[in-house]
């Protein structure tokens, strides 16, 4: 499967928060059912793309994504980018993820620093503080209204 910014979200998100490129406008290649479980009914508001990537990170299917979930989904992630498996998100590999349209990255990123940029991402979206993103919490993940 193809990695892109659409199936990424809140994981390319992580590495723009820390400076570490920026995704482009790939198309969608997934083969997720996003009418499974009925996702669509699960983001209001919400669109396609959110619904996909809840459902898929949505493991348990309980309507909510909680912390282990969204890490869980995140070191998938790393470990496709990853392409040579040492551990760290080279600038080629970042570039690959972010495409020839996508901002050079500045610099390579440890799995450490990764995981610290999930949680940071993770503890900003979830509004209620109770460990878990609901729907709604989840758009701000995938479509975060203000990167710092």
């Amino acid at each position: 499967m193809r990695l892109n910014r659409h199936m990424l979200g809140g994981f390319a998100s992580a590495l723009i928060s820390i400076g570490l490129g920026s995704p482009t406008n790939a198309q969608v290649t997934s083969t997720v059912d996003p009418m499974a479980n009925d996702a669509a009914a699960l983001v209001p508001a919400g669109d396609i793309v959110s619904q996909v990537a809840f459902a898929y990170a949505d493991r348990n299917q309980d309507a909510l994504v909680s912390w282990e979930e969204y890490r869980n989904r995140g070191m998938r992630v790393f470990d496709r980018v990853d392409s040579n498996g040492n551990g760290i998100l080279e600038i080629a590999e970042q570039q690959v993820l972010a495409g020839p349209l996508g901002t050079k990255p500045k610099r390579d990123i440890s799995i450490a620093e990764y995981n610290a940029a999930l949680h940071a991402n993770f503890a900003a979206a979830d509004k209620n503080h109770d460990g878990a993103l609901t729907p709604l919490e989840w758009r701000d993940v995938i479509r975060p209204s203000k990167i710092n």
